[in-house]
């Protein structure tokens, strides 16, 4: 874990902050005695520290990404194509549907 902390450019004391705003409960002397591996930290604490770093590698991974020149899905659609999409779809099933649909003499559906 220390060289995913190295990796992620954090300092132990960042580490650490980040640790105890997930609910990390060790101190900074435990957190760095195990990512130097002389203290044992519990499981759970374990994936506490592991999710610190990880959300730490994925905002230091986003920062590097080289924008493309058309917008993804994971940028968002706009309206406009959401909107012609549900046009679309709701012109093609619609007349579909009533055909088959056929009104019973009694009145009900």
């Amino acid at each position: 874990m220390d060289a995913a902390r190295v990796r992620a450019q954090l300092t132990v004391q960042d580490l650490w902050l980040r640790y105890l705003a997930l609910g990390g409960t060790g101190d900074a002397f435990d957190l760095d005695g195990y990512l130097q591996g002389l203290v044992p930290l519990e499981p759970f604490q374990q994936d506490v520290l592991a999710q610190a770093l990880n959300e730490a590698l994925t905002e230091q991974y986003r920062s590097h990404l080289i924008p493309l020149s058309t917008p993804t899905a994971l940028d968002g659609p706009s309206d406009e194509r959401v909107r012609r999409l549900m046009d679309q779809l709701l012109n093609e099933t619609a007349p579909a549907r009533q055909a088959d649909y056929e009104p019973r003499p009694d009145g009900g559906s």
